[in-house]
């Protein structure tokens, strides 16, 4: 199929087209109206096989699965579950697989560089930790593990759901040795916002390492050489931050993510991790969480057999899949596109900076925010 093969507003940028295509013939562009990457054919070279479309996760049929079961849980051990977002249990999962003789696939960032990479060793994991709130590039990773899987190893691919539907496709009659577990998504800015905004804070600084959660807190934090150099609470400060406000208010997203076919309770992995809110009553269960609580989703059989094989280096407490679903949107529907980032992605069009942008759109947002925290100290100074 020649042309542009993005599927307007449902293209996820996975690369999986890229990845497959037996000639080359496609490219990733920057897309000027939200700076996100989408495939472009070279028409001249594309020999119509077909199997860019073949591969995408979201052109034609896909099956999704409702999860077996769902669990409360955290890392027993406190280095994992201290050091890591929600209870741990990503990092849980990677040890485990690769003390096995296993490699995993996770997110990194590499200053503003957010993409996959391989890890063999635990001294590698450490970089996995830490939620990654931006587009990560997938570039060279679906080969990379087709051909560990073609050797005989255990993977453990971690990711979005669109990443992990289609790693699926792509992996095809070889993924026997593959596990797949997607992270509960909110959506995903673009690296070039994230970029634009940093260099308005701190301008002229090398950011060797971006944090975007410190234990359960939403802290958004840049390193360069060791030390911190930017450091936004949005717990405590929630119009402080302008990337931290897009996000949470989803006005910056790919397009896709607003109409995102892996948002509901069925899913695209073989285990669905996040946090988990909602919990109806956390004084019930038979652990302590003060730094977080996954919820853990097995999905297929391969699901549960993962998790039979960490049970005994996790906490956890059977739950009911109702109550996880009913306690995280992204397990319903997708974020909701609303007025305010139809109008940011207009005002960006027109090359207005990112965090003018944002603070234009969120206004009345900011405002009440502001006022809700004044309100709120005149509240504990004068009656409490």
């Amino acid at each position: 199929m020649k042309g542009n093969i993005s599927i307007v507003g449902f293209c996820t940028g996975c690369g999986a087209c890229i990845e497959i295509c037996p000639v080359h013939c496609i490219v990733m562009r920057e897309d000027e109206e939200d700076g996100h990457l989408y495939p472009v054919i070279d028409d001249n070279s594309c020999i119509a096989c077909g199997r860019c479309l073949d591969v995408c996760p979201v052109y034609g049929p896909f099956e999704l699965y409702y999860p077996k079961k769902a669990f409360a849980a955290r890392a027993k051990a406190d280095d994992d579950y201290i050091t890591s977002s929600s209870g741990g249990v990503a990092s849980v999962l990677s040890r485990m697989i690769v003390e096995k003789g296993g490699v995993v696939y996770g997110c990194i960032s590499e200053g503003m560089h957010v993409h996959h990479v391989r890890a063999s060793s635990v001294s590698d994991l450490a970089r996995f930790k830490g939620s990654k709130y931006v587009y990560s590039e997938l570039k060279g990773t679906f080969r990379s593990v087709k051909k560990d899987l073609s050797e005989g190893m255990t993977v453990l691919f971690i990711g979005t759901p669109c990443q992990t539907a289609a790693l699926r496709k792509y992996a095809g009659n070889m993924s026997g040795g593959l596990y797949l577990v997607d992270l509960i998504c909110h959506g995903v800015p673009s690296r070039k916002v994230l970029e634009e905004h940093f260099a308005k804070m701190i301008p002229g600084i090398n950011v060797d390492r971006l944090s975007f959660r410190r234990g359960n807190d939403y802290i958004l934090e840049a390193f360069s050489e060791g030390k911190t150099v930017y450091s936004a609470d949005y717990g405590k400060r929630q119009w402080s931050d302008m990337y931290f406000l897009a996000f949470m208010n989803g006005i910056a997203f790919r397009k896709s993510c607003y109409r995102c076919r892996f948002a509901c309770p069925e899913r695209s992995s073989d285990m669905t991790i996040g946090d988990f809110w909602g919990i109806s009553d956390i004084t019930s269960l038979p652990f302590a969480c003060r730094n977080g609580l996954s919820v853990i989703l097995p999905v297929t059989e391969k699901g549960m057999e993962l998790l039979d094989m960490a049970e005994e280096r996790l906490e956890m407490s059977e739950r009911s899949v109702s109550e996880a679903v009913a306690g995280n949107e992204q397990l319903r529907h997708p974020f909701r596109l609303t007025n305010a980032s139809r109008i940011f992605r207009v005002l960006y069009s027109m090359h207005i900076p990112f965090d003018t942008a944002v603070r234009s759109v969120l206004s009345g947002r900011i405002a009440w925010l502001m006022l809700k925290s004044r309100l709120r100290k005149i509240k504990h100074r004068f009656f409490i």
